[in-house]
């Protein structure tokens, strides 16, 4: 598989996970809990697996800019959450465990491109 495609493949992956992450975060809460039984382990499990696809989908994005891509993710998230209709409650909180998983994703990439390296 070439590496055009693969990349292509990533960026796709990036934009369906966007659509799960909104659903999610977008409907209203039932009350019953999904997913891991801590929800600030959620987001960081989530932005850690969009910062892995983001980032094989755009590799050279950088640490800065993909760092703030996900950053304003977080905090437009917290902010339609916080709006009345969505029926949701909006947490700083949120966004330090998304930046969190972002930082672990990253270091993962970083960690793989260096193991990459060193075997070429």
């Amino acid at each position: 598989m070439s590496n055009t495609r693969l990349r292509d493949m990533f960026r796709a992956g990036t934009v369906l996970f966007a659509f799960a992450v909104a659903w999610f975060a977008f409907t209203p809460s039932t009350g019953v809990e999904s997913g891991l039984p801590w929800d600030k382990a959620n987001h960081a499990v989530a932005f850690l697996t969009w910062t892995i696809l983001a980032g094989c989908g755009w590799p050279r994005a950088g640490f800065l800019r993909l760092a703030a891509v996900m950053l304003a993710l977080g905090i437009g998230i917290e902010l339609v959450q916080g709006l009345p209709a969505v029926g949701r409650d909006a947490d700083v909180w949120d966004v330090v465990a998304d930046m969190t998983g972002f930082l672990a994703g990253w270091g993962l990439l970083a960690a793989a491109t260096a193991l990459g390296r060193r075997r070429a």
